[in-house]
């Protein structure tokens, strides 16, 4: 709000007093406008509104022909467009119709396949059908032929192994009986030559239990040629039994050599296990226990391998025929056996 300033001091009057103000009196300020302003304008904008509404009204008017040519040029423009519209119509309903007929082509020929297919499908079963009654016909008499041939086949082999084993029991009663014969033979030359044993010596042990003995064979005639059959077929006493060799050296007429292995009444032959030793588990879960033994009483010079190998063992309720794994340790023999234990696992 502006005020202005005085410049000049107020005129002076002579009623005036020391108690009147310095400034003099002002007009009054009218913070509001007239309300006739507002009106006023309210009255223009409804004129403008008016004579716009007018001019419009005017420019349509259909008496003018500038008008009517407008109008007549929009029915044009519309006829043409409605024109374009009735025509795409047609020609989509025409399309409709070769659409339509197309797929009622395709469906009739769609069914015809359809039909076409089913009886081929059929046709198909039925040549299937056929063919496995077909094939299961051929299969029994084939089955039925191969039946008869398989059992033809093993009348025809037993017959062959009766002929043969008939045929081999002949040929091993002729060779027993020729043996026999043999035997006869050299028993009744050796004792009309009077072949003996003479020189009977024992040697070192073999195995477990076993010794070795050789003998001499003596009054072999020099022109005799069957001297390793007569060293087989002569048998010797040892330790009051009989035994036949096992085998034979032919170092001529007066030095045929037998060989026994006697593993009877041999003591000092007899190996046998000490000092039983539980060495435990193998591993944890192994299911395997392991037991370890000394071999003693190995005789000297002997195989301590062989003798380890066929030395019987008892223990935990169990006969061994021999150790399982052997060796040698500071001079001493020793065998482990391996065994299953269900406290292993």
């Amino acid at each position: 709000m502006s005020s202005r300033r005085n410049d000049n001091p107020p005129p002076y009057s002579p009623s005036s007093s020391e108690a009147d103000p310095l400034i003099g009196p002002r007009k009054p300020y009218r913070r509001y406008r007239s309300p006739y302003l507002y009106v006023a304008l309210i009255v223009l904008f409804i004129i403008a509104i008016m004579a716009f509404n007018f001019s419009t009204s005017l420019s349509n008017d259909p008496l003018d022909p500038d008008v009517r040519e407008r109008i007549r040029k929009d029915w044009d423009i519309e006829l043409r467009q409605h024109q374009k519209e009735v025509l795409e119509r047609i020609d989509t309903q025409k399309r409709w119709r070769v659409e339509d007929n197309e797929r009622i082509n395709l469906r009739e020929q769609w069914g015809a396949e359809v039909e076409k297919h089913n009886r081929e499908v059929e046709d198909r079963l039925k040549r299937d059908e056929e063919h496995k009654s077909h094939m299961h016909e051929q299969w029994k008499r084939e089955t039925e032929e191969h039946k008869k041939e398989v059992e033809e086949l093993r009348r025809r082999e037993e017959q062959d192994r009766i002929i043969l084993r008939e045929k081999w029991s002949r040929e091993v009663e002729e060779h027993e009986r020729e043996v026999e014969e043999r035997r006869k033979h050299e028993e009744e030359e050796r004792l009309r030559l009077n072949m003996f044993w003479t020189d009977l010596a024992s040697h070192t042990c073999t195995t477990y239990a076993t010794r070795e003995y050789t003998a001499r064979l003596v009054n072999v005639p020099s022109y005799y040629n069957r001297r390793v059959e007569a060293c087989m077929t002569t048998p010797v006493k040892i330790h009051g039994v009989e035994y036949m060799p096992k085998w034979c050296e032919d170092h001529g007429p007066n030095d045929v050599i037998g060989h026994w292995e006697v593993d009877q009444h041999e003591p000092d032959c007899a190996s046998y296990w000490i000092r039983y030793k539980n060495l435990g588990c193998i591993s944890p879960g192994s299911g395997q226990r392991r037991i370890e033994h000394y071999l003693e009483h190995l005789p000297s010079g002997a195989d301590w391998k062989e003798f380890c190998a066929t030395t019987p063992a008892n223990f935990l309720g169990m006969h061994f025929m021999g150790s399982e794994f052997c060796f040698q340790n500071k001079g001493g023999t020793y065998g482990h056996w391996v065994f299953d234990d269900e406290s292993c696992k």
